[in-house]
Formats: structure tokens, C-alpha cells, sequence
């Protein structure tokens, strides 16, 4: 009377519990787990991978470690973030990241806040801004260096200004020559 039957539930065939106990209609249950938990520990971030068959063209963001293995065209840009290029990256873009490291391919300007490593399998043709750089033995590079330092702020120090000097001889110092 209350149940309303499908014919693919009548298909099914009963098989009893090994232990049966009454149902209650206030059973308790365990709540189920959510499906994509957040972090609970922020100070182990993970990197993420964009794999060797993955070709991405455009605008790529982020707030996270970035290893690319694939191909990006267009710009890749991650502020405060670490960006690895694998040996499999081959990328046509400009790039912007905290720390950057290449062991495959780029061609496009690169800037970076901290520093730039270019590893000896590495290959970069396009200008590099950074207060470091690094080029390993064997790698390959053409383009231009900025090496700025950092825009951090330097503590204010009192000006000095220069001494005023007076055209009028009756204040001027009087020398003498011997």
C-alpha cells in the first residue's frame, strides 16, 4: 500500500542482513563525508601539475605552486607563487610568478620578485626581471637581464639638505693668507 514498486526493483532479489535489528525512525547515522574537503593545514600547500598532454592557450592564474609539463600559450600569472617549468614544458607566453624555474622551453618575457633559474636543460628567449638570476652551465639564453632589486620599502631616513651660502661679503668667512 505504501510502497510504490518499479519494475527494476522487482528484478532484485532479497537477501537478508546477517543481523537484523528494528529500524527506529530516529536511527542514527553518521553524516557523510564531503566530497571536497578544504585544507586543514594551510602550511603544506600542494603544487599543482599540468601534465605533458595539456595545452592551455590564454590568460592562466592562479594562487597556488605551478608545475607545467604541457604547452601554454598566451600568459601565465602567479603573484606570490612558485612556477616550475618541467623538461616537457614547452611555453609561449608572459610570464609573471615569485620564483620561476625552467628546465624545458620558454619564449616570452619573464619577471619574477624573487628569482629566476634557468637549470641546464633549460631554454629562455625573451627578457628576464629579477633581483636574482641564475643560469646553469648549458642552458640557453638569449634575450636581456633587469636585475633590480626588490621594491621593498627602505626605511625613511631625515633629508639633508644642502648649506645655503650667502652672496652678502659681510657674512661671508673671512680667510687670510699668510
Amino acid at each position: 500500500m505504501w510502497k510504490n514498486k518499479r519494475p527494476e526493483d522487482e528484478k532484485e532479489t532479497y537477501t537478508p542482513r546477517k543481523e537484523e535489528f528494528p529500524m527506529s525512525a530516529f536511527e542514527e547515522r553518521k553524516p557523510m563525508e564531503p566530497r571536497f574537503e578544504p585544507k586543514t593545514n594551510p602550511a603544506k600547500e600542494e603544487v599543482i601539475n599540468i601534465g605533458k598532454s595539456v595545452f592551455i592557450k590564454g590568460e592562466l592564474t592562479g594562487d597556488e605552486d605551478l608545475t607545467i609539463e604541457g604547452r601554454v600559450e598566451g600568459k601565465i600569472e602567479l603573484k606570490d607563487h612558485n612556477l616550475v617549468i618541467g623538461p616537457n614544458g614547452k611555453i609561449n607566453a608572459e610570464i609573471n610568478a615569485k620564483n620561476v624555474t625552467i628546465i624545458g622551453s620558454v619564449v616570452g618575457n619573464i619577471s619574477a620578485s624573487d628569482i629566476i633559474e634557468i637549470k641546464s636543460s633549460g631554454s629562455v628567449m625573451g627578457d628576464m626581471k629579477a633581483p636574482r638570476v641564475s643560469i646553469a652551465d648549458g642552458a640557453h639564453f638569449k634575450g636581456g637581464v633587469d636585475m633590480q632589486r626588490s621594491m621593498e620599502r627602505k626605511p625613511d631616513l631625515p633629508r639633508v639638505e644642502p648649506a645655503r651660502m650667502s652672496s652678502d661679503p659681510m657674512t661671508l668667512p673671512r680667510v687670510q693668507a699668510k
